[in-house]
């Protein structure tokens, strides 16, 4: 892969473990995961990713959204106001000879009202499903000002992994109702959306086994895992740093864990092997 072969050993060695890791994806909490690592957050820098595909150039098309922002969530978004802006953003990389593409933020912010994202850029890119004849589209919504050339060359060669990633997990409920299309996994059924107390960190080759874990105590270690301290992981979730620390305290103890360190490394082995 010629891209590989342009970056420094550091992020050579993130991209190999980005791609051995992609095929074992298997649920929307491990795609979030891999989504947000530090390896890719540092090759494809971006806090929402959108996923279309069907017929964006004017039929019906699902959509998939995995973010770790508060409200932005695939059964949060009215489907009727994605349609538009949604086909704007596949045209207009179409318009750009089918390469990754940068478009401004506020084109979805009809879409994803909760947020701000005039002061956010997307980078685009795209697939056609040459067996099925269906449309793909790839949007990663991020807080910087732009998406320079090299940022555009890691999704061209990321993009077919983090496409095998998506086609691997079934997709959620949606807000309202609307004609759908049969998915690439075509006899995978729509997955019930998790309540906190459902959600549990796996175990690893049954080296032990954790208690549920709720919604929040998996945001905490998300922004652990990207080395946040307590004060800013309360200032992002709009909580206090005392707060923070007991649900640290709480977590260490299901992970059976004595440092954050220790917690990252359990809840990033326990995300691949789940």
């Amino acid at each position: 892969m010629q891209f590989l072969d342009q970056l420094a050993t550091e992020d050579r060695d993130r991209c190999m473990r980005l791609l051995a890791a992609a095929p074992g994806i298997r649920t929307h909490l491990g795609l979030l995961t891999w989504l947000r690592s530090v390896d890719m957050q540092q090759i494809l820098p971006h806090d929402i990713l959108l996923a279309a595909w069907g017929n964006l150039r004017g039929g019906a098309f699902e959509f998939d959204i995995v973010s770790d922002l508060p409200g932005v969530r695939t059964s949060a978004v009215e489907a009727d106001k994605l349609q538009a802006p949604t086909r704007q953003l596949f045209a207009h990389w179409q318009d750009h000879g089918e390469q990754p593409c940068t478009v401004a933020g506020d084109v979805l912010q009809g879409a994803l009202a909760s947020l701000a994202l005039a002061s956010r850029s997307m980078l685009v890119h795209g697939l056609r499903d040459r067996r099925t004849g269906q449309d793909c589209m790839y949007v990663l919504v991020s807080p910087a000002a732009g998406h320079g050339a090299e940022t555009a060359g890691a999704l061209a060669a990321l993009l077919p992994h983090i496409d095998l990633g998506f086609r691997q997990v079934a997709t959620l409920p949606r807000r309202s109702a609307r004609p759908t299309v049969q998915p690439y996994h075509e006899h995978a059924t729509a997955m019930p959306r998790m309540q906190p107390e459902q959600i549990t960190v796996p175990a690893t080759s049954g080296q032990f086994n954790t208690p549920a874990m709720t919604e929040r105590e998996l945001q905490i270690m998300r922004w652990v895992e990207m080395g946040k301290t307590n004060h800013e992981i309360g200032a992002i979730l709009d909580i206090s740093a005392f707060t923070v620390k007991n649900h640290l305290q709480r977590i260490f103890k299901k992970l059976d864990v004595y440092s954050r360190a220790q917690a990252v490394s359990r809840f990033k082995d326990s995300m691949l092997h789940g």
